[in-house]
């Protein structure tokens, strides 16, 4: 339902949020800068600068809202708008996603009800500037390097003994429902920190019966169409900033030289 998502959610945290589905927002980078806005003074934090942004509603996904509210108090063209990965700050009851986008050069912008001004500042001086708290506390994460997850499905479920081959799209769902709190957090590989902004699982055979995530899931289920270790090379030449999740050694043999290889145990013990 279109603006079902306006209200507030009073969390267990202490403090109330807007969006009763969550809200996201777009950290749109040119050329070394990001679009910020000041927020008008009657808003919450008024006073302070911040990304485009606003309540989820119930039928879109995090990428959905972030474009839809650039668009409304930016003037942005989502078509220009080169989606990179999301950062996801979870609250006990609340979550708010940070949608990564690129562009090839500065869209136009116009400023809205909700934007007294819009500027592009360096990352490198953002922090210096009185930013919203919530912006502040996610930026850190928002400038170390990216890393987008291709996780080999059947590998992974087939080296947990679980019962798994009685039932291989439950086991798929459980392995999705255990991937679900790494996308979109900073995770440690090879003692350096990286956003995992982009997660996606490929399944093949009756695993491929697993269902959807839902729309504010951030992660991608991939269908093999024949081969699951076909699609995950396949993956990994058009992907950036990849990392193959599998512990099979002929298909690390088939990956890129490039291409980092990793198991899920380091992150998910």
């Amino acid at each position: 339902m279109e603006l079902d998502g306006n209200g507030w959610v009073d969390c267990r945290c202490g403090a109330r949020h807007w969006g009763r589905h969550g809200a996201a927002g777009l950290f749109l980078v040119v050329d070394g800068h990001v679009l910020v806005q000041l927020r008008p003074r009657w808003a919450h934090q008024g006073g302070t600068w911040a990304i485009p942004g606003g309540a989820r509603d119930s039928h879109e996904s995090v990428v959905t809202t972030a474009l839809r509210e650039a668009q409304e108090e930016a003037a942005i063209d989502p078509a220009v708008v080169d989606v990179v990965g999301v950062r996801r700050m979870q609250h006990p009851d609340w979550r708010y996603d940070t949608v990564i986008g690129r562009a090839s050069v500065r869209p136009p912008v116009q400023e809205h009800a909700e934007s007294v001004l819009l500027d592009w500042v360096s990352l490198s001086d953002l922090p210096d500037w009185d930013l919203h708290p919530g912006f502040r506390e996610s930026l850190p994460d928002l400038l170390v390097p990216r890393m987008s997850l291709v996780v080999d499905g059947a590998n992974v479920v087939g080296s947990r003994p679980d019962g798994w081959w009685r039932d291989r799209a439950g086991a798929a769902q459980r392995l999705l429902d255990r991937l679900e709190g790494l996308a979109g957090r900073v995770l440690m590989r090879e003692g350096k920190r990286y956003l995992a902004a982009h997660v996606e699982v490929v399944m093949e055979g009756r695993a491929r019966d697993v269902a959807d995530p839902p729309l504010d899931s951030l992660l991608r289920v991939v269908r093999a169409p024949g081969s699951g270790d076909d699609t995950i090379v396949d993956r990994s030449r058009n992907l950036s900033d990849v990392v193959v999740v599998t512990s099979d050694r002929g298909l690390r043999s088939r990956v890129p030289d490039s291409v980092p290889v990793s198991t899920l145990f380091e992150w998910l013990s």
